[in-house]
């Protein structure tokens, strides 16, 4: 029973709910875009990790993409807190980079259930213009992936508890989920290159 539970559950998260590009986004489309920090931790992934998913899909939709390294640097080069809406301004302007995309971590973890194990991953993202934090685009997505088996009988339950085991190490798993999510959340952004 709870394997099916489970089952039904994962088929319902890998789910997107995107609101998509807002009426300011087609008046004024962003040919720049930085991405933002998140949260260093995101439970079964570190956040540079999802900034640099995020960034990479999103190179495929926007002329110019500001990846969280290069952002890094330049913060740093030109000692600014990008949390503060006058150094944002500022920093916007100083790189010719009209907006940025902010995001979130709505869930994330893993479990584990002796016979079977699940990690899921939630997102939400949003573009917004530097200038004035008008938002121009946003989106959610979800996803997870799961591995193990009901044991049919006494000798298949070694096997079932060493693969459930197998994938809680996987970071296959984690980088290949991380790449769907940012690939679903860009998918409503419309290419206006």
């Amino acid at each position: 029973m709870v394997i099916v539970l489970a089952c039904l559950w994962t088929a319902l998260a890998a789910t997107t709910a995107s609101a998509g590009a807002l009426r300011a986004y087609y008046r004024e489309a962003p040919q720049c875009v930085v991405v933002l920090s998140g949260p260093a931790e995101a439970g079964i992934v570190p956040g540079n990790r999802i900034a640099r998913a995020l960034a990479r899909q999103l190179s495929g939709r926007v002329t110019k993409v500001i990846h969280p390294a290069a952002r890094r640097r330049l913060v740093r080069d030109m000692a600014v807190d990008l949390g503060h809406p006058g150094d944002a301004r500022h920093f916007a302007a100083a790189i010719r980079c009209p907006a940025f995309l902010r995001w979130r971590v709505l869930g994330a973890g893993q479990d584990n259930a002796l016979v079977w194990s699940q990690k899921y991953l939630s997102l939400e993202a949003e573009m917004i213009r530097a200038r004035d934090g008008a938002l121009l685009w946003q989106s959610s997505a979800s996803a997870s992936r799961n591995s193990g088996d009901p044991p049919l009988s006494l000798f298949s339950l070694p096997m079932a508890v060493f693969r459930a085991a197998a994938f809680q190490g996987d970071d296959d798993a984690v980088a290949s989920m991380l790449d769907d999510v940012a690939r679903r959340m860009l998918a409503s952004l419309p290419d206006l290159r």
